[in-house]
């Protein structure tokens, strides 16, 4: 088998009320690596549809044309680390969205699922949490609205995030807790509440906050301070008795070695595009074995990269937390899943992964016509 072509599309509701809102969303780019034998494997891209095609169609194509695609780990290497006299370190965004469409070919011609291939599932019924953000410019009552709506969908886990970012530091730590207790308030007891900083607290602040939520009941607190402070991260673990996460801005197993060593997380949290795909989130989750530290994975919007992140989480023993989920970034599951033959969509909260082989999904050629936007 040899890889024949890869093409990138934006896509979109083909509805057109919706149409409008998923095209000013962040980008949704769906990302196909088509062989000779007619299998093509499926995942998603960055943002930027130029910057994207740029790197595929000028760089990685005239790389990958003609190998053969069940070779993930030596496609990664060559892509990530070089070959020879190339200089082909190309970012893990760029390289996670080719290996997980890698494995995605990989499950197709074992017929087999992804999580076969990794081993085999510890289970394939997947609690998710409800996650929504833009707290920054939300009142109180606008994030208990959103919480509202996933508790109606039948989410009983829930997280809210601020969104701030590393440049806006300490901007509204007030507003921010009126947030959470306002959730926190309404939730039922037994429905886990997190906090998502996003990298946007001091130290002191980060603290200060952390002791706050706890007094109210909190999940756990997330990336509270930017992600390259790593020896103020372990301070607010030390201080803190709640579970502190971060490293879904990670880009490879070695800066997670350097997050664990230096920042110590309770909870570590790769993402399977930035880390670098399936290849190098597995070597994360081997890592955090060895160390005995909780994965629970940042893939929040629905598509076929959640799905990777969902197939490699199912193979994990103490993946007991749920796994995030959101359709901020999306137009509604049930919408987009018409981008799909035989779509996977969440029920109650929970999402079963099917045992067809791959990721699971196989793109409605009819369908994506409308899907694609020129």
């Amino acid at each position: 088998m040899k890889i024949t072509d890869i093409t990138v599309n934006r896509i979109r509701s083909p509805q057109e009320e919706n149409a409008r809102a998923f095209v000013g969303t962040p980008g949704r780019l769906l990302l196909q690596i088509h062989t000779d034998e007619g299998i093509t494997g499926i995942s998603e891209s960055s943002r930027n549809i130029k910057v994207v095609k740029a790197y595929v169609d000028e760089l990685i194509k005239p790389l990958l044309i003609g190998t053969d695609p069940c070779r993930p780990r030596k496609i990664w290497e060559l892509l990530t680390l070089g070959e020879g006299q190339q200089a082909t370190r190309f970012p893990s965004q760029i390289v996670g969205s080719i290996d997980v469409a890698i494995w995605d070919i990989m499950g197709k011609v074992a017929n087999m699922p992804i999580y076969q291939l990794l081993g085999g599932a510890r289970r394939t019924s997947i609690p998710l949490y409800w996650s929504r953000g833009n707290g920054w410019s939300k009142s109180p009552e606008e994030m208990l609205d959103e919480i509202q709506e996933g508790y109606d969908k039948g989410y009983r886990a829930f997280k809210i995030r601020m969104d701030w970012r590393d440049y806006r530091q300490d901007a509204d730590p007030k507003k921010d807790f009126a947030l959470f207790e306002k959730c926190r308030e309404w939730l039922p007891d037994d429905c886990p509440l997190s906090f998502d900083a996003n990298c946007g607290y001091s130290v002191p602040t980060a603290i200060e906050q952390g002791r706050k939520f706890e007094e109210l009941g909190i999940a756990h607190f997330e990336e509270p301070l930017p992600q390259y402070d790593l020896p103020g991260l372990k301070q607010v673990v030390d201080a803190l008795d709640c579970s502190v996460s971060s490293g879904e801005q990670e880009t490879s197993s070695w800066r997670f070695r350097d997050l664990m060593l230096l920042g110590n997380p309770d909870i570590l949290q790769p993402d399977v595009t930035n880390v670098g795909g399936l290849s190098e989130m597995i070597r994360v989750y081997e890592m955090a074995a060895i160390h005995n530290k909780i994965v629970m994975p940042h893939s929040p919007s629905v598509g076929a990269n959640s799905m990777a992140s969902l197939h490699l989480y199912s193979t994990v023993t103490n993946a007991v937390r749920p796994h995030e989920f959101s359709e901020e970034f999306t137009v509604p599951a049930e919408e987009l899943a018409k981008l799909y033959k035989e779509p996977v969509i969440p029920e109650n909260g929970t999402i079963s992964l099917p045992d067809r082989p791959g990721l699971g999904l196989e793109l409605d050629p009819q369908a994506l016509e409308a899907f694609i936007v020129e």
